[in-house]
Formats: structure tokens, sequence, C-alpha cells
């Protein structure tokens, strides 16, 4: 018997970033209207980016996933001896 699997992705758009007053532009991934932007700055509904992510996760196993509230660590200067 095969097992349900549900993945659920809630992205925290709350950050003024992800809303560009006044300019409608269409989703990358529904190709409706949106004042909605991803972390690249592209047009997308919150909605639409949580469920891409839930389906890579779903799919191959191979997504790379990037919480945009967290920086991303940096990387050391250090030259190996």
């Amino acid at each position: 018997m095969a097992a349900l699997l549900v993945v659920r992705v809630h992205l925290d758009w709350t950050a003024p970033g992800h809303y560009e007053n006044g300019r409608s532009l269409p989703c990358r991934v529904c190709a409706t209207n949106t004042k909605m932007r991803d972390s690249q700055g592209a047009a997308c509904h919150q909605s639409c980016a949580e469920d891409e992510i839930a389906r890579e996760l779903l799919g191959a196993g191979k997504a790379l996933i990037a919480d945009e509230r967290v920086p991303a660590p940096a990387r050391s200067l250090e030259v190996a001896r």
C-alpha cells in the first residue's frame, strides 16, 4: 500500500521587497498579474512559489531550499595549508 506524502510550504513574504505597489506583472508560474515579487524580484504569487517548492520536494529530491529569512553563511577566506 502506497503512503500519502503531504508537503506544506509557507514562505514569509512580509518584507516590503515582496510587494511592488502600482505595478502588476504576470506571475512567472501562473501568468496572472500580481504585485508580489519573489526574492529575485520576479513577479510571483506567494502561493505559486510555495506550490513550486512543494512540487520540487515531492519530485526527484534534488531541490535546494533556501530560507529567505536567514542570510547564507559567510564562506571562509582562509587558504588551506
